[in-house]
């Protein structure tokens, strides 16, 4: 081909050339242009569509292939137009460049599932949504209400009172009470050996066998004292 001859490039060719000549936004121009977008400066807008546009002709180039006709600029076409009519609800979110690169990858995935017969979205059967747990099955047999499995209700177990058992412990000496509490953890804390509670009594002459003798002592009286 002489140098004098005109290249001739298709439409997609000439998209895609146009595309790539525009300049890639940095985080900083980005983040400059989303605070005056959501200022109402019409320019900054118009500046973050068209940052979008190198994503969306990405995007297109790979989902094309499940076309069954050259539909690149078709699948360009559906997904500009989603992300300019989202423009305005990503400005209400932290990352709204992220948010138009999802919205645009979505517009595209769904365009393929309803005019590619080379793609699905499911397997089987479509998903069918009600609103209603009243409304009849695929089989029409019965209802969506009829699968859910009832709920069930728990027994109350009745609660026992412990009012006569701690009425008889108060009813002890202070140090059989402590005896009792500390041994079995009746005052909320951790229980304690008879070792240990006996150096509580007497720090300076621990004496197990008399906190011993005190426990002894102290289970004889409530046991009197339930009895009663």
């Amino acid at each position: 081909m002489s140098a004098s001859q005109d290249i001739v490039l298709s439409s997609v060719e000439q998209y895609c050339s146009e595309v790539s000549r525009l300049p890639i936004l940095t985080r900083s121009e980005e983040r400059e242009l989303v605070h005056r977008a959501r200022s109402g400066d019409r320019q900054a807008k118009e500046a973050l569509l068209q940052g979008c546009l190198r994503y969306v002709a990405f995007v297109a180039s790979r989902y094309a292939c499940y076309m069954e006709h050259d539909a690149y600029l078709d699948l360009v076409s559906v997904c500009n137009l989603a992300i300019v009519e989202c423009l305005e609800k990503a400005l209400t979110v932290d990352n709204p460049v992220a948010y138009l690169y999802g919205v645009a990858k979505l517009a595209i995935r769904s365009y393929c599932y309803t005019h590619s017969q080379l793609m699905t979205q499911v397997r089987g059967k479509p998903m069918v949504w009600v609103d209603s747990l009243d409304a009849p099955l695929g089989n029409r047999q019965g209802c969506l209400a009829d699968c859910l499995v009832a709920p069930v209700q728990e027994v109350q177990k009745e609660q026992s009172d412990f009012s006569g058992l701690y009425a008889a412990i108060n009813a002890l000496t202070p140090k059989q009470q402590y005896v009792i509490l500390r041994y079995y953890g009746l005052d909320g804390d951790a229980p304690e050996s008879i070792a240990s509670i006996s150096r509580r009594l007497e720090p300076c002459n621990p004496k197990p066998m008399l906190a011993r003798n005190r426990y002894n002592i102290a289970i004889r009286s409530l046991r009197r004292k339930l009895l009663q």
